[in-house]
């Protein structure tokens, strides 16, 4: 059996495996992947974004009510003990606390702390994946590594060589987010499953933001081309909003260009003629210029970045992004890109060729029955 075969059996195991959760509109979850926590010390990669994420997480998620979906590479348990993380991190694991006791907590597992899933003490505390069924259709959330089989089981291999030779001697560990190429074959086997199912993904493992199966490049390039149309049929002072904007876009196009091997250049067209947009990836909250997450709510779903001004000044300059302030302190919101579940699902339908017009008369008996 091939790569991409293996992948898509195994995935379709893994949905009909996992119980449907039910999903309302007005139903609040922030997904946040790839943290990575470590011991504090010089080879931990969430310590650069721990109070960013701190504060936000209890600041904004867990005082608006919102909860909490981890999914997957919480812990790095391949250079790390789980007593040592824990010690160092006991805030976070408070905050943790916090959302379980709220019944507002989901832990998947990824392959980084697949140790959890494995260890018949701590097992019961992660999942596989989490199904959410909103309305008449699903929303799938699994880490990602489960593409590939050779991270189907804890490696002993991996784990002895990062715990005892990386960590001394202060090499970084090469992961599918630092290889384009790896990355890109894991989007493409999660899209064909996802496009091929008709349903909503969501990953993380790449530590690639995606909406709706595009990349940042992607998106852009889409802004803009919606935006010259518009531009057609605008006033005089929309024109010229429209110059400015396309603008800015541009500049962040000819930024992304320089940065070689970047995976925000890389195409998430996957060669399909119609892009289904199935595909989401909520990033990780190791970036080097902030944390991305994924926000589920009011029938929407939105791409977020949380940047500390301290570091990052991007998106206060940007026009085509509204930076928000988080209370009194350094730390900023902005929302890249937000949807509706309803629109999206739609278009998931229309482009696979499912027949809508069966999938509408479901919807219009269930609005009879609620009329009684």
């Amino acid at each position: 059996m091939n790569g991409d075969q293996y992948s898509y059996d195994t995935l379709v195991q893994l949905f009909e495996r996992t119980p449907s959760v039910s999903l309302a509109p007005e139903d609040r979850w922030v997904i946040f992947s790839d943290l990575h926590l470590g011991n504090g010390g010089r080879n931990d990669d969430f310590k650069a974004n721990a109070g960013l994420f701190t504060t936000v997480l209890r600041d904004y998620y867990l005082a608006g009510r919102s909860g909490l979906i981890l999914n997957g590479d919480i812990e790095e348990l391949q250079r790390f003990s789980i007593e040592s993380i824990k010690r160092h991190w006991d805030e976070v694991y408070r905050l943790f606390a916090e959302f379980d006791r709220a019944g507002a907590l989901y832990r998947l597992v990824g392959n980084h702390d697949l140790l959890l899933a494995w260890d018949p003490a701590t097992a019961h505390l992660v999942r596989e994946a989490l199904r959410f069924r909103y309305q008449d259709d699903e929303i799938f959330i699994f880490h990602g590594h489960q593409t590939k089989k050779a991270y189907a089981k804890p490696n002993l291999w991996i784990y002895l060589t990062l715990r005892y030779l990386a960590n001394p001697l202060r090499i970084q560990n090469v992961s599918v987010s630092q290889d384009s190429t790896k990355q890109f074959r894991t989007e493409q086997r999660v899209y064909r499953f996802a496009s091929k199912q008709k349903l909503l993904t969501i990953i993380g493992h790449t530590h690639r933001p995606l909406f709706e199966s595009m990349s940042k490049l992607d998106t852009i390039k889409f802004r803009v081309e919606h935006l010259c149309r518009a531009y057609v049929e605008a006033s005089a002072a929309g024109k010229e909003q429209i110059e400015a904007s396309i603008l800015e876009y541009r500049s962040e196009l000819e930024r992304l260009s320089r940065r070689k091997n970047s995976s925000a250049t890389i195409s998430s067209l996957y060669n399909a003629d119609l892009v289904v947009p199935c595909m989401f990836n909520s990033g990780a909250v190791v970036g080097k210029h902030g944390i991305t997450c994924l926000e589920l709510g009011d029938g929407d779903i939105t791409l977020v970045h949380w940047f500390d001004r301290g570091r990052s000044q991007k998106y206060l300059s940007h026009d085509n992004y509204q930076a928000r302030q988080l209370a009194d302190t350094n730390y900023y919101r902005v929302e890249i890109k937000r949807d509706s579940l309803d629109y999206i699902f739609t278009r998931i339908n229309l482009l696979s060729g499912v027949g809508m017009r069966r999938r509408h008369r479901r919807v219009r008996h269930s609005h009879r029955a609620d009329r009684g």
